[in-house]
């Protein structure tokens, strides 16, 4: 098997659609033939939709879910239970051998109180990889929901974007790409960006082209490739088989940034 290890974030609308969810599944298996594979998983139209019928009301500030103690139980609700396991499962359907787990299984993601305006959000501060690596070893597609333990072992709601960030630089993974419900980076003309540096990123921040849910993607790449993963990339998961397209075939899709 190959050495090139690729850790995936899947998440946002690409997720709801049956197509898109069969083809990525699909892609796994076949991409797993060959690499690596580690996805870390998003689910924001579930915990919505799971809040909304709670009666609990959803706030965002830089892109990050405000989250207070009921928010925490039904973020780890929908995350660790329904979406993990119904994304595992649909990897299995497919022929790909995934195992999910979260970010509090096996201490793999440690984090501490990103902001107390935020409530119950983590900023990770230790990834310990070793079950991720035990997993691949054993030729298994880890599926992680970003779910991290506090300092007393509390829940922490991590953004799944930082959380795949964090991984894919501690494995120095060949690949981080993140896949969304968006093209990748759009200039203030909406019109794609192939490819932004840390300079660039710190214009765009600053003018406000790049905001809302846009900010975690570009903080965690850069934090995948400074702390030792090769490449980042954002790419449209409304495409057919957009990353077996790119790691394949070397098509020029979505935002590639370096460092």
């Amino acid at each position: 098997m190959s050495t090139q290890t690729v850790v995936i974030k899947y998440g946002g609308h690409a997720m709801d659609r049956d197509e898109l969810n069969a083809a990525f599944a699909d892609d796994m298996a076949f991409l797993q033939q060959s690499m690596r594979l580690v996805v870390v998983h998003g689910g924001g139209p579930q915990i919505n939709a799971l809040l909304d019928r709670l009666a609990i009301e959803s706030r965002f500030e830089k892109g990050l879910r405000v989250t207070d103690a009921d928010t925490m139980q039904a973020v780890e609700m929908v995350l660790c239970g329904q979406v993990n396991k119904s994304v595992v499962s649909r990897f299995l359907q497919h022929g790909a051998r995934a195992a999910g787990l979260s970010g509090r299984d096996a201490g793999l993601l440690r984090a501490r109180v990103k902001d107390p305006v935020l409530g119950l959000v983590g900023e990770v501060e230790k990834v310990d990889a070793s079950v991720l690596a035990c997993l691949l070893d054993g030729g298994f597609l880890p599926v992680v929901a970003p779910v991290a333990s506090g300092p007393e072992g509390q829940a922490l709601n991590i953004n799944a974007d930082t959380a795949a960030g964090a991984v894919a630089g501690a494995l120095h993974a060949d690949y981080f790409v993140l896949i969304s419900d968006v093209p990748g980076v759009l200039d203030a003309d909406k019109k794609l960006i192939p490819s932004l540096d840390r300079a660039r990123i710190a214009e765009l921040l600053e003018a406000g082209v790049i905001n809302g849910g846009m900010i975690p993607k570009v903080q965690s790449c850069l934090h995948a490739l400074d702390e030792g993963c090769s490449r980042a990339l954002i790419l449209d998961g409304r495409q057919p088989s957009s990353l077996r397209r790119y790691l394949l075939d070397g098509e020029p899709l979505g935002t590639v940034v370096t460092a």
